[in-house]
């Protein structure tokens, strides 16, 4: 049975890994939705579930803070650069140089955005 990635749910899952097991502060938003402000505890995760969209332009965005730290950034799902590496669920794990999360079975990680 084929299944098209646009007519179920995906899922992003955010967790707190942190070095330092400092509370990680975060806050997502879409172009059409703000999921508000949330605080994780070491290991503790925020799910965000959507339908992507037809057209290739789901975009969901957090900004990140943790201490008296800066404000980071990362886009957690680019619809262009996700769809095949995570289809249904991506799962992020945040350190203090970035994102993690497996692709096909690989640890990457990336840097924030500037």
């Amino acid at each position: 049975m084929l299944t098209l990635a646009w007519a179920t749910n995906t899922h992003v899952f955010i967790t707190n890994h942190l070095e330092g097991k400092e509370d990680l502060h975060i806050h997502c938003k879409s172009k059409d939705d703000d999921l508000g402000m949330h605080v994780l505890r070491l290991n503790q995760s925020f799910r965000i579930s959507f339908r992507p969209n037809y057209f290739f332009g789901t975009l969901f965005f957090c900004s990140f803070q943790w201490g008296n730290g800066p404000f980071l950034y990362y886009d957690v799902y680019n619809q262009g650069k996700d769809y095949r590496k995570c289809e249904n669920e991506c799962s992020w794990y945040v350190h203090k140089d970035g994102l993690c999360r497996y692709e096909f079975k690989e640890r990457k990680c990336y840097p924030w955005n500037h």
